[in-house]
C-alpha cells in the first residue's frame, strides 16, 4: 500500500528501466544467519489519557464517511440524484448537493430543498416518511411537519444524527465529534446560534516535518501542481483521474533533487496527495476526478471546531417527532396511489411520499430495494458517484510533549497510516491531537486493535516531541469511551 501511494508517479519510468528491473536475478540462497534482537528504546511520546475512533468505513449505515466525485461523475450525476421519482420518492443528503457536496452545510441545504420539492406536490393532509435522521433528514422532517405535513422518521441506528457522532464524557473537556467535527463559512452560524453550539475558530497554519524531526520549508509545490493538473482536466473533451492529469498536463514535472532538508519538490507533491488531498476528499489521486473532484479547499481561515455538542442541531430538529429508532428500512414501493415501506422486522408503513437521506454508499450497496426499479438515469447516478473513507483518532493527553502552534501537523513518511494530525491545543489549551487516516490507509488502519492503531499513531508524532517537555512517567492506562 505504502509504496503504490510512493510511486504514483510510476508512469515517469521508462520501458528500459522496467526492463532493467525485470532482468534481475536473485542472489543464491545462503545460511540464514542468527539475529540478536534487542529491546526498543522507550517512544518519547507518552500513552494518552483517553482516546476515541471512529469507523466509519464498516459502519452499514453509512459505509464511508462523505460522498466525492470520482473520475467519470460530475455534478450533473448529483442533479439527477435530487429529481423527483415518480412524484413519490425524493432524495437528499449531502450527497445530493451540487454546491457543497460532502458537507453540513450540504446536508442542511438539501434537506431543505427535498421539502420544498415535497410541499410543491403535495397536499397539506399528507403523510411524508423520511428515512434516516442525520442532518438532512432531521431538516427535511421539520421543515414538512412545519408546513403542516404528518411526517414520520425512520432511523436505522439506535441514535439520531447519522454521521454527526457526538460522545459526551468525563474524560474529555468538551464533546468530541467522531463524525463532522467543523464547520466553515457562515450558511450554518444561525442554526448553530439557535441550538447554543459552542464553536472555537481554527487557524490554517500547516507544518511538516521529516522523520528526525527537522521542519519542512512550505514550497507550494503541491497546491501548484493539482491547480495545473485540475485547469488542463477542465479544458479536455473527457475527464480523467487527478493522477492521470498530473502525468499528462506536465504538473508532475517537478525535481526529484533533495533539498537541504532532504525532501525534493517529488517528495512535496507525493506527501501533499497523501496528507491534504486524501484527508479532504477520503479517496486517492487515482480515483479522484480531476475536471469535477477538487471542489473543496479543505482547512481555511474561518473554519470552527465545534465544541458544544452538533448533535443538538438534528435532536432540536426532530423534537415533537414521531421518530422510530433501530429501524431498517429494506423495501420502497411506490405508484400512483402512493408508498410502502417494508422495515427488517417484517413490519410494513403506508405513507403518501418518501424522503430517502440514507449515504450513497448505503443506495450503492443495494440494502434498499426499490420497487418499480429506479430510473435508469438516477441508477446510474448512484452508481457514479462515489463514497470517501476517512477516520479519526481522538488523543487527550495529561501534558503537551509538543510545543509547535500550527493547527495541521504531517510527516514526509509513506509508511505512515495518519495521513494528518489537528493540534487543538492552540486554539483549546487542551493536550488533544486528531489523527486522521484516509483512503487506502483506512481499511488497513480499521483491522488493527485500539492497542496496535495507537502505537502507530504515536510512532509517527515521534518527530514532533519538544525534548524539554518529555518527562519520565508510568505509563497510563487509557480511558476508553465505549
Amino acid at each position: 500500500m505504502a509504496i503504490a501511494r510512493r510511486t504514483f508517479l510510476a508512469g515517469a519510468l521508462s520501458g528500459v528501466s522496467l526492463a532493467a528491473l525485470a532482468a534481475c536475478t536473485p542472489p543464491k540462497p545462503g545460511p540464514t544467519p542468527t539475529v540478536t534482537t534487542t529491546p526498543s528504546p522507550p517512544s518519547p511520546v507518552p500513552r494518552p489519557a483517553s482516546f476515541l475512533r471512529s469507523a466509519w468505513a464498516t459502519d452499514p449505515y453509512s459505509l464511508g464517511s462523505f460522498s466525492m466525485t470520482p473520475v467519470g461523475a460530475t455534478p450533473a450525476d448529483r442533479a439527477t440524484l435530487r429529481e423527483t421519482v415518480g412524484g413519490r420518492v425524493f432524495f437528499a443528503g449531502e450527497a445530493a448537493s451540487s454546491e457543497y457536496p460532502g458537507t453540513l452545510i450540504g446536508a442542511e441545504a438539501s434537506g431543505t430543498a427535498a421539502a420544498d420539492r415535497v410541499a410543491a406536490l403535495a397536499r397539506p393532509d399528507e403523510r411524508v416518511a423520511v428515512i434516516g435522521a442525520g442532518l438532512a433528514g432531521a431538516t427535511a422532517a421539520r421543515a414538512l411537519a412545519d408546513a403542516g405535513f404528518d411526517v414520520v422518521v425512520i432511523e436505522a441506528r439506535d441514535r439520531v444524527g447519522g454521521r454527526i457522532q457526538t460522545r459526551s464524557d468525563d474524560a474529555w473537556p468538551f464533546p468530541v465529534e467522531l463524525g463532522a467535527a467543523s464547520v466553515a463559512g457562515d450558511s450554518l452560524d444561525e442554526l448553530l446560534q439557535a441550538d447554543a453550539v459552542g464553536t472555537i475558530a481554527l487557524d490554517a497554519s500547516r507544518e511538516t516535518r521529516t522523520l528526525d524531526g527537522s521542519i519542512v520549508a512550505a514550497t507550494g509545490v503541491g497546491p501548484a501542481a493539482v491547480a495545473t493538473a485540475v485547469e488542463w482536466s477542465r479544458a479536455q473533451p473527457a475527464d480523467s483521474s487527478l493522477a492521470s492529469a498530473l502525468s499528462a498536463s506536465g504538473a508532475d514535472a517537478v525535481s526529484s533533487t533533495p533539498a537541504a532538508d532532504g525532501v525534493s519538490p517529488t517528495d512535496e507533491l507525493t506527501h501533499y496527495l497523501d496528507t491534504a488531498i486524501a484527508s479532504e476528499y477520503g479517496a486517492n489521486a487515482f480515483r479522484l476526478s480531476a475536471s469535477y473532484g477538487i471542489d473543496r479547499t479543505g482547512l481555511t481561515a474561518g473554519t470552527a471546531l465545534v465544541v458544544g455538542g452538533l448533535d443538538a442541531v438534528v435532536t432540536t430538529a426532530l423534537d415533537g417527532l414521531d421518530v422510530l429508532l433501530s429501524s431498517v428500512v429494506i423495501r420502497v414501493g411506490y405508484d400512483d396511489d402512493g408508498v410502502s415501506l417494508r422495515l427488517g422486522t417484517g413490519e410494513s408503513l403506508s405513507v403518501d411520499r418518501v424522503v430517502v437521506t440514507v449515504p450513497i454508499g448505503v443506495l450503492q450497496a443495494g440494502t434498499i430495494e426499490f420497487a418499480p426499479e429506479l430510473p435508469d438515469a438516477t441508477l446510474a447516478s448512484i452508481e457514479a458517484l462515489g463514497m470517501g473513507t476517512l477516520e479519526q483518532l481522538w488523543l487527550r493527553f495529561d501534558e503537551p510533549f509538543w510545543s509547535t502552534e500550527a493547527t495541521v501537523l504531517s510527516v514526509i513518511d509513506e509508511t505512515s497510516e495518519i495521513a494528518e494530525w489537528v493540534n487543538l491545543l492552540p486554539a483549546t489549551g487542551q493536550p488533544i491531537l486528531v489523527g486522521l487516516t484516509a483512503a487506502d490507509d483506512v481499511p488497513v488502519t480499521l483491522k488493527q486493535s485500539d492497542d496496535e492503531f495507537i502505537e502507530a499513531a504515536l510512532r509517527s508524532l515521534v518527530p514532533f516531541v519538544d525534548a524539554s517537555l518529555a518527562t519520565e512517567s508510568p505509563t497510563p492506562t487509557p480511558t476508553v469511551v465505549p
